[in-house]
């Protein structure tokens, strides 16, 4: 005799879950099966966003260059899986100077952001750059300097 098998899914809050039951023995009891493990999985567990990509996390300064300072950014989305009220208990970890030097390129690597759930790791995403800054060179310290001294005359 063959029984019925099931696969359900179901999205709530950004949370997708997927159900399968095998061997029910009617199709009333492989639906009430499926949405007892939808439930208890949407009520026992949230999908957690931290970032997503392109997110800025920080202005740092930028030592010689032609720019001041530049935005680092998240490399890809950070979000991890986590029971219900767990949230409180995340600590997030940042590792980031506060100044780099020139010349960055646009999605360099300069830093990580890790995030720990009673001290495992749950998610980590780099930091990088979200736009080039060019080494300041004579030619561009040059234009710089006589391009305050024309707003000086104004």
């Amino acid at each position: 005799m063959a029984l019925y098998n099931l696969s359900a899914s179901a999205t709530r809050d950004n949370l997708s879950l997927i159900a399968v039951i095998m061997k029910a023995p009617s199709t009333k009891v492989r639906f009430a099966e499926a949405q007892k493990l939808l439930d208890y999985g949407f009520n026992s567990f949230s999908f957690k966003t931290f970032g997503n990509k392109g997110d800025v996390v920080k202005n740092i300064s930028v030592n010689k260059g032609v720019s001041s300072n530049v935005d680092i950014v998240f490399e890809n989305n950070a979000s991890c899986l986590i029971k219900k009220g767990d949230d409180k208990n995340i600590e997030q970890n940042l590792e980031l100077d506060d100044s780099v030097f020139a010349p960055i390129k646009e999605g360099q690597k300069i830093g990580k952001i890790t995030y720990s759930l009673n001290g495992e790791e749950i998610s980590s995403v780099n930091l990088v750059a979200k736009n080039s800054v060019d080494k300041i060179n004579f030619f561009s310290m040059s234009k710089e300097i006589i391009y305050n001294w024309i707003n000086l005359l104004r």
